[in-house]
């Protein structure tokens, strides 16, 4: 999904609906096959028993999807014709254009009597359809990587996606040709962009995938095995481990990452960063068992995230610093004016505040609202949360909204009572990527992009996958335990 422009070529989004689509019906066909071959293996009493149980074990709480639901059921309202009386009442600022719209006789006969709230409801339709896709996406990642093994393998495909990105963003922006696949960004030139058109849709990539590769090398580490007072020699060993070892090689992805996300000079990409980090600080600091063991905990997250951290600050520095800077000066924040974009689209909320304009309509409805002159065509709020609301309504747009924030609290409740190492290290990696999209949403429209908006919800299914089914194994796994009889045998050797 990343490499076409972010996703957003038409081509693109129709192979990942048709393919989403696919899966799933071949799902729902081997679920069917699965299960006529269990009831005839299994008897029935037995077999409804055992179903009974998977169900009531660590289902994902109502209030989410009840929340979804009503948000999709009103934006399929947004679709049906209307009569005059019951547009007038649910959009009354749309009745009054639709009204005049039919004496300069700019609207049919036939579509004189009915209309629906939205705007444009092909583009309605257009977005629904991918919404949906995202959904069926996000439900087949938790239903399908089940296993550890299947996560990691989910895990390193992101991974892989987003050191492409970081190295070709960074290739391009310091060889100056600026071009994605031959194509000449002209847009954003002096930030590295890799194959999205938009800097700060880049930078929202990075970001989310960052926060989950230092979850993975957390969990690789084996951070959270580590007891705190166990003597030199066996810290020797630990640290002696192949697996730390390669641990190592996923420290230098996360440096890579962050590298990229510093250099495509996005504001708020770079806000996220820090935010992600001082999140899975303040998670660890808050979750521990008794006061000494989360201390300890703490300490040793923060040696790691010092060490990250300082490697990618100095990297940053080495290579220059002063573009970046530019890039939050005084003189740039007022020429890009956001602050009255904001201002014109909480208006335009006003005037829709039930209905909304529809999915997709806001590059419409906005021009009315258009106060000062800009180049080119004001297509998003540049505020993912003021944009929903407007296309959507408070009661569709804050559904959606609620379901967001509801979900990643819930899950960081269910997160912090889990003991498992790489439950813990995924987990958290997950959780921390999902808030600094959000976070970052608050200045862009980072989540429009098909390719983030595909990670942002696969993130969301991953981190239910991990703190809800995944069964805590301990802190030590199996090759772990063998590591340390094999260095107990030959500590008592020596």
């Amino acid at each position: 999904m990343p490499l076409p422009f972010g996703g957003t070529e038409q081509w693109a989004v129709f192979v990942f609906e048709a393919g989403t689509l696919l899966l799933f019906v071949a799902y729902l066909f081997a679920i069917k096959k699965k299960r006529g071959a269990t009831e005839r293996e299994t008897p029935p009493r037995e077999q409804e028993k055992t179903d009974v149980q998977d169900d009531r074990k660590n289902h994902f709480p109502l209030f989410p999807k009840i929340l979804l639901a009503v948000f999709f059921g009103f934006s399929v309202f947004q679709l049906i014709p209307l009569p005059q009386p019951f547009l007038k009442v649910f959009s009354p600022r749309l009745f009054e254009i639709y009204k005049g719209s039919i004496s300069a006789g700019l609207t049919e006969l036939a579509d004189k009597t009915w209309h629906s709230v939205s705007f444009s409801p092909v583009l309605s339709v257009f977005e629904l359809v991918k919404l949906i896709c995202y959904g069926l996406f996000a439900w087949l990642v938790f239903k399908c990587v089940r296993r550890k093994e299947q996560i990691e393998v989910f895990v390193w495909v992101m991974m892989a996606g987003a050191v492409f990105q970081a190295f070709y963003g960074l290739a391009e922006y310091f060889s100056g040709t600026n071009t994605i696949f031959g194509f000449k960004n002209r847009w954003y030139v002096g930030s590295a962009t890799g194959t999205f058109i938009n800097r700060n849709h880049f930078s929202a990539f990075l970001e989310m995938v960052f926060a989950l590769c230092v979850g993975y090398l957390l969990a690789k580490a084996d951070f959270f095995s580590l007891k705190k007072g166990i003597p030199l020699k066996q810290k020797i060993l630990w640290f002696g481990q192949e697996r730390l070892q390669k641990a190592i090689i996923f420290g230098l992805i996360s440096i890579l990452i962050g590298v990229g996300i510093f250099f495509s000079r996005s504001r708020g990409g770079i806000l996220s960063f820090f935010g992600a980090f001082f999140l899975m600080i303040i998670s660890l600091s808050v979750t521990g068992v008794d006061k000494k063991e989360r201390i300890s905990r703490e300490k040793r997250f923060a040696r790691i995230v010092r060490t990250v951290t300082l490697i990618i600050i100095f990297s940053v520095l080495l290579i220059g610093i002063k573009p970046i800077l530019e890039r939050f000066s005084l003189e740039v924040l007022e020429a890009e004016g956001r602050p009255i974009l904001y201002k014109n689209t909480i208006e335009l909320i006003k005037d829709y505040p039930l209905s909304g304009t529809g999915l997709g309509t806001y590059i419409h409805a906005y021009t009315k609202y258009e106060q000062k002159y800009v180049r080119g065509i004001t297509d998003h709020a540049h505020n993912d949360y003021l944009e929903v609301l407007a296309e959507s309504g408070l009661v569709g747009g804050g559904c959606l909204i609620a379901a967001a924030f509801g979900a990643l609290g819930w899950l960081f409740v269910k997160w912090g009572r889990r003991r498992d190492y790489f439950v813990k290290g995924i987990g958290l990696g997950c959780l921390a990527g999902i808030a600094a999209i959000l976070i970052h949403s608050l200045s862009d429209f980072s989540m429009r992009m098909p390719a983030n908006a595909v990670y942002f919800v696969s993130l969301y299914a991953l981190a239910a996958r991990t703190v809800m089914k995944m069964k805590d194994q301990g802190h030590e796994d199996k090759d772990k335990t063998a590591a340390w009889k094999w260095g107990s045998v030959f500590v008592r050797h020596r």
